[in-house]
């Protein structure tokens, strides 16, 4: 599991915010957030917390090179991301969405 202390001290050489970014940030910027979690139950209650994140990757125009690598720091810190891809025709941004469990 991984802290988000952690990933924000990994993805330290990019834009990176917690929660939402400010009004007018520049591509490429990523967006953590806690979304929902996947708990394990035991004698009907909680046993072992399970939260999810969502790391949301901004990118004005595809970029490979970047988009490598964050899934190689992804890869280095052990997480087991899944992966999602949208183009938004209003905003003209590119929206890569890693999920993985902290």
């Amino acid at each position: 599991m991984i802290s988000l202390s952690e990933l924000k001290t990994a993805f330290k050489d990019y834009r990176y915010y917690y929660g939402v970014a400010p009004v007018g940030t520049q591509t490429p910027y990523l967006v953590a957030r806690g979304v929902e979690t996947d708990n394990f139950a035991a004698d009907n209650s909680v046993y072992q917390i399970k939260p999810n994140i969502s790391l949301d990757c901004y990118f004005a125009s595809k970029d490979e090179t970047t988009e490598a690598a964050i899934e190689a720091i992804l890869d280095a810190l052990g997480v087991f991301w899944n992966k999602t891809e949208t183009f938004d025709d209003d905003e003209t941004f590119y929206l890569i969405n890693y999920s993985f469990w902290r």
